[in-house]
């Protein structure tokens, strides 16, 4: 029986989520302030619910008018990033699984056919964005520090540009062989497609090498 106990308590006290008092979002509200936002993310050991609503609504809509974080959670239950229950501290870390499904719907990524059918869920829309190189390999119960976030603000900007969340290769000049460009087609280029059920390595998002050259024949 204390075994038993003792086990439980380690599972809680696993499970127990950090919390950051005043936080990035706390320190800089206003729009105007974006890029103190950012900096103080940057050095932040986690993205907090509130912050990550902050980043997520000003990318989806240009600026969060919200000045509370009731408003926050106000406008991520009318978007269908979060349920309608949905409501964790706001100094609570945030969870990679909401986060995942706020992306999918602000970028349009379709994912699979369980994603066609049932909409992002945070399981499958963590995995389409691992694959997509958008986040790094984690759970949907897991957090991402304040500089990851911004990474993946960066990212999911550089999909909804290009589809694409890796930096594009230079166009090649006239007359090049057009080494180092990711072919037209390629799977991280198809966003209707289903990356994580098609099981694709990770090598798929590198551009092809050029072939070696051939030793010329001597007459």
């Amino acid at each position: 029986m204390c075994v038993a106990g003792l086990l439980l308590l380690g599972c809680c006290v696993a499970c127990e989520r950090s919390h950051i008092k005043d936080s990035a979002v706390d320190q800089y509200p206003r729009s105007s302030q974006e890029l103190d936002f950012l900096d103080a993310l940057e050095k932040q050991i986690v993205v907090t619910n509130d912050d990550a609503l902050h980043g997520l609504i000003v990318f989806a809509d240009g600026a969060d008018l919200s000045s509370t974080y009731e408003g926050r959670v106000a406008v991520a239950r009318q978007k269908q990033w979060v349920g309608s229950g949905w409501n964790p501290p706001a100094d609570e870390s945030a969870q990679i699984g909401w986060m995942s499904v706020a992306a999918c719907r602000i970028v349009g990524i379709k994912g699979g056919l369980t994603m066609r059918v049932m909409g992002p869920i945070p399981r499958y829309a963590t995995k389409e964005l691992i694959f997509m190189d958008v986040l790094p390999l984690r759970t949907e119960n897991q957090s991402l520090s304040g500089r990851e976030f911004v990474d993946f603000i960066d990212r999911l900007g550089r999909v909804q540009k290009s589809g694409k969340a890796l930096a594009l290769a230079e166009a090649p000049t006239s007359g090049s062989s057009g080494e180092g460009v990711i072919p037209a087609g390629a799977p991280n280029q198809l966003l209707d497609q289903s990356s994580v059920e098609f099981g694709l390595p990770n090598s798929a998002f590198t551009a092809p090498a050029s072939p070696a050259p051939q030793p010329s024949e001597v007459p």
